[in-house]
């Protein structure tokens, strides 16, 4: 049987390629991928790689661990009842990070990378997907305003992504860097956290409101301070994960506003709605992707200024470590595995 390679975090703080033995006959209903590409999600991957985190039932993380969850490949098989795919398309998939992938695309979304589109550009659709289903469920309309806290991979793609659907936008972030990679991506407004929030929100969009607030870093400070920027009956959407306590506010300090300004916080569950098209959804996981990848092509979304490092797979525990620890430095890593190297 065929080896193939994947990363693996045997133990804490550490990743690496093992072999694994793989199988590249299609079944029936599906097709085999050979990875061009795959991204790191700092904020999942990381808490799996560090296991430091204290929330629920992601405490403790059982070794070992195979991370990752958006690709690019070549298909380079496809079974008997595969109607839609052909042999040389080049997809993307939500699957790890392995050189090699088997996907049925009747339970998982694949999604077709046009021509000209950098696979490397292509794989950030998973990022900009996780935000897209509150673009489906929220009350608030193109025309509002809309700040987008933490641009990290997945606000930076956020941000990016309701600017183009037509909605006023701030990406907020305490690091100058971050602030000034997703400007290059063309994101109009950025502000940073500190000091007096609603001012400087109000010296770059005026008098709009701020009817939609997504949280994308999981800080309880960022939290309390979306809390200050509501307008009267905005909602807070949480899309980032809190992986830890701090214990920086009190429940007060992050309740007293909601009551009184009757905002809604909610969570910003992605699976909210179905993975495929249905009658009556609010739209689907499958369509959020394929917008999204549509968002790329034509240029409305761009990745690449996040992208500050494209290593090889045997890099992969320096691009973990860096992500973690250089933040200045590392923004979004995409490993190529056209790179890997193969050790006897």
């Amino acid at each position: 049987m065929p080896i193939a390679h994947r990363i693996v975090f045997p133990q804490r703080m550490r990743a690496t390629v093992e072999p694994f033995e793989f199988d590249d006959r299609p079944g029936d209903d599906e097709i085999i991928l050979e990875t061009l590409v795959s991204a790191i999600s700092s904020g999942t991957e990381l808490a799996s790689f560090t296991n430091d985190q204290d929330i629920g039932h992601w405490k403790g993380e059982p070794y070992p661990v195979h991370p990752g969850y958006a690709a690019v490949g070549r298909i380079a098989a496809v079974g008997s009842n595969v109607k839609e795919w052909r042999v040389g398309d080049v997809v993307f998939s939500s699957v790890g990070h392995a050189s090699h992938h088997r996907v049925n695309p009747a339970r998982a979304p694949v999604v077709r990378v046009p021509d000209g589109v950098d696979p490397a550009d292509a794989v950030y659709v998973r990022f900009c997907a996780v935000s897209m289903t509150t673009l489906r469920t929220t009350v608030a309309r193109p025309g509002d305003g809309v700040a987008v806290f933490g641009l990290g991979i997945v606000g930076s793609m956020a941000s990016q992504v309701y600017q183009a659907s037509g909605y006023e936008v701030a990406g907020v972030d305490p690091v100058a860097t971050r602030r000034s990679r997703v400007e290059a991506c063309g994101l109009r407004h950025t502000i940073s956290p500190e000091g007096d929030i609603v001012e400087a929100w109000r010296s770059k969009l005026g008098a709009t409101p701020c009817k939609l607030i997504i949280d994308t870093s999981g800080s309880e400070r960022a939290v309390y301070a979306a809390t200050q920027l509501a307008a009267i009956g905005a909602e807070i959407v949480l899309v980032g994960v809190a992986w830890k306590k701090h214990g920086d506010y009190t429940m007060s300090d992050l309740l007293q506003p909601v009551f009184t300004k009757y905002l809604h916080v909610r969570s910003g569950w992605e699976w909210e709605i179905p993975v495929f098209p249905a009658n009556f959804a609010r739209g689907s996981v499958l369509g959020n992707l394929q917008h999204a990848m549509s968002l790329i092509a034509r240029g409305a979304v761009n990745p690449a200024p996040m992208r500050s490092h494209v290593l090889p797979p045997n890099d992969a525990e320096s691009a973990y470590v860096g992500l973690l620890n250089e933040k200045e430095r590392y923004q979004s890593v995409v490993l190529d595995w056209s790179r890997l190297a193969i050790l006897a």
